[in-house]
């Protein structure tokens, strides 16, 4: 196996990994913070009267993330991925101050400028994720690739999983007076983010300032980046206003059908380019499609396990919101941990045995979950969905791996891009398969009890004749009864929705079969740059 693209000394380039770790464990905790802030930011902003503007808070966030990726992927392969990086560290910074100050600019406005800021915010960090894993890529090879690929995976989970608690202390304890200002504690969710940032980009600086990643001599492909980025607006979009609208809702057709064409004119546009965005004929390499097609399988099981979990335990077991956030620390850590343990295991056996061993644990995980019921105790179901998590993790590094050697040195940032976006739109699909079979049962359900002879039909069947005729308002013995039977349809539902991500994870068994192998592409040496020092 050819060596690494950067040469460092060992310890500088663990030293340099685990400073890029840090930007990405943070770009991954926004995505679950401001979850815990949103009710105390709406509230700033006037409340929850204008629902569709206030959903951009996140929305802009994640589709700026998204879009980012494949951009920040092959710009990394053209200009380096380490002063891009720092880029990428300030862009976000920035976001974070600006959606810091929103409100500043008054009760209107100011939303209009808190999703503006999250929309640039989150070009940064949706860069950070395949920049930090194209600088892992070039600075370690063989059995410490591996292992790096790992770590750098997992710190996207840390965050995810550090992201409610961290939200949740600064909501409560960080209160800094400032003379004649006024600061609401969620605002500093934001500024807490920019020194973290300059911290992380003077340690860049100092630990790998004279060094560079290889160079590709071409230019960014700017009309294929519009057409891919329109692909993926659209049809993540549609995705994610599928559940709400229905599948067959002229919007989200239009969606679909706009994101269909867009693929279509990109993929065959990139085949006529020497030097393109994404080139499509990675996707003739078995290793690089397979670990693609586990990266997908995996993101949409993930969706089901992130959201039908703490689901469970609030819907279902009437669980609090800090046992809801335990279910998902204990998914989130234990796919931390996997993606450390999956890269050293992986470095040891190979990719195609630690991928299909991470396969069969999270078949695992899913077939122990449904087994949930209504008289399931918490410590079970965390246990389970750590089980899936470690089997989701230790997924993580080998198809890093896999698909970066596949792809090859003037590729590392496109491979590691294209992982990031196949798991998102996995994941997208999987919560909106969720969301639509849980909100229609969830009609089903409302409009049966509120329809007196369907809801007189049910107690009778539930050998309950004493509540026929009664209303539910006016007999608390009766609520309890109908909470009862709708926390066992909760449970229903959340079983078809596991099993269907059962059927999904075992099919994932068969693109890990085909993920590594020894397939390699590495590019003409005169193709890339030798390494300088940046400016």
């Amino acid at each position: 196996m050819n060596g690494p693209s950067v040469r460092m000394h060992p310890a500088s380039a663990w030293a340099v990994l685990v400073t890029a770790s840090l930007g990405v464990l943070v770009a991954g905790a926004e995505l679950m913070v401001v979850a815990i802030a949103l009710p105390a930011i709406v509230a700033d902003f006037g409340g929850w009267d204008d629902l569709a503007r206030a959903s951009w808070i996140v929305n802009a966030y994640l589709l700026a993330f998204l879009v980012a990726m494949p951009l920040a992927g092959r710009a990394a392969d053209l200009w380096g991925a380490r002063r891009l990086y720092v880029a990428a560290l300030l862009l976000f910074s920035l976001g974070s101050f600006g959606a810091g100050l929103a409100p500043y600019a008054g009760q209107e406005r100011g939303l209009d400028a808190l999703i503006a800021a999250r929309v640039v915010q989150g070009f940064g960090g949706g860069a950070l994720v395949p920049l930090s894993m194209a600088l892992a890529s070039h600075l370690f090879a063989g059995r410490a690739r591996a292992t790096a690929l790992g770590v750098e995976g997992a710190a996207t989970f840390v965050g995810m999983a550090i992201g409610p608690v961290y939200g949740a202390w600064v909501l409560l304890n960080v209160n800094l007076p400032l003379p004649n200002v006024h600061v609401a504690a969620w605002q500093w969710i934001f500024f807490l983010n920019v020194p973290i940032a300059i911290v992380t980009m003077l340690l860049i600086y100092v630990i790998a300032g004279g060094v560079e990643t290889p160079r590709v001599r071409a230019r960014i492909d700017l009309a294929g980046a519009l057409l891919l980025s329109v692909a993926l607006l659209a049809g993540v979009g549609a995705l994610t206003l599928s559940g709400q609208r229905g599948w067959t809702d002229p919007l989200i057709l239009a969606g679909f059908a706009i994101a269909a064409v867009a693929l279509a004119a990109f993929a065959a546009f990139e085949l006529r380019l020497r030097a393109p965005l994404i080139d499509p004929r990675l996707f003739a390499g078995r290793s690089f499609s397979a670990a693609n097609a586990v990266s997908l399988l995996t993101g949409y099981t993930l969706a089901t396990a992130i959201i039908g979990g703490p689901v469970f335990v609030n819907r279902v077991l009437n669980g609090s919101a800090e046992q809801s956030a335990f279910a998902l620390t204990a998914l989130t850590l234990a796919i931390a941990v996997g993606a450390v343990v999956g890269g050293g295991v992986s470095a040891l056996v190979g990719e195609r045995i630690t991928t299909v061993a991470g396969v069969v644990v999270s078949v695992a995980g899913l077939w122990l979950a449904l087994a949930w019921g209504t008289t399931t105790d918490l410590p079970t179901l965390m246990r389970d969905l750590a089980v899936f998590g470690a089997g989701f993790g230790l997924t993580v590094s080998p198809r890093a791996t896999a698909a970066v050697e596949a792809a090859g040195a003037s590729a590392y940032g496109v491979a590691s891009a294209m992982l990031q976006i196949t798991r998102t739109l996995g994941m997208s699909l999987g919560l909106a398969l969720l969301t639509s079979i849980g909100q229609n049962r969830i009609d089903e359900l409302t409009e049966l009890i509120n329809d007196p002879p369907r809801r007189d039909s049910l107690v009778v069947a539930l050998g309950h004749h004493e509540f026929v005729g009664v209303d539910p308002r006016t007999n608390l013995l009766l609520v309890d009864l109908l909470e009862d039977w709708s926390r066992g349809q909760a449970a229903e539902v959340l079983h078809l929705v596991f099993a269907i991500a059962l059927g999904v994870a075992v099919i994932t068994v068969i693109p890990a079969f085909f993920v590594g192998g020894g397939e390699r592409r590495e590019p003409a040496a005169a193709s890339v740059t030798s390494l300088e020092p940046s400016a």
